[in-house]
């Protein structure tokens, strides 16, 4: 299954293109898009969408997955990430592009474990993940590609 996952950030969408088959994890081309000197927020999302179309038809991918915002960090610290990722909601639901959104407790409850339990799990995947594939623990889509390796096990 061919994935694009996105992470996005106040003035840019980070993302990495990976296969995963047969629990086998391929990290294809990983990079980002700046949304900076947009002068309004229609401009801004007119420019997420633009971008999503083109990493869509140059990837070809059957899902798209995110990590969104954390909900105590939605509001006014984080609204512009949020409404980023509004806007990958509804990009995929009109071009049906299925979307994964893996948060901490979405995840956790789709394998059945405590957050104890997960976020041991969660720690040893991604030691496991920078020993294996080119990727640092300091990488902003560390976190959303353990998910998708752990959800594609269970």
């Amino acid at each position: 299954m061919k994935i694009i996952l996105f992470r996005f950030e106040k003035e840019k969408i980070n993302f990495l293109e990976c296969e995963i088959n047969s629990r086998e994890l391929i990290l294809g081309e990983k990079g980002n898009v700046s949304l900076e000197g947009m002068k309004s927020s229609g401009e801004r999302y007119k420019k997420i969408l633009d971008e999503l179309l083109s990493l869509s038809n140059k990837y070809k991918a059957d899902v798209f997955a995110y990590q969104p915002a954390a909900p105590n960090m939605r509001g006014k610290i984080d609204e512009v990430r949020f409404a980023n990722e509004a806007m990958l909601n509804l990009f995929c639901n009109q071009n049906d592009i299925e979307l994964l959104e893996l948060a901490a407790t979405t995840v956790r409850k789709k394998l059945a474990i405590s957050s104890a339990d997960f976020k041991n799990l969660l720690e040893k995947e991604k030691a496991n993940l920078c020993e294996k594939h080119p990727i640092t623990k300091s990488d902003k889509l560390l976190d959303g590609l353990c998910c998708l390796v752990l959800i594609d096990r269970a």
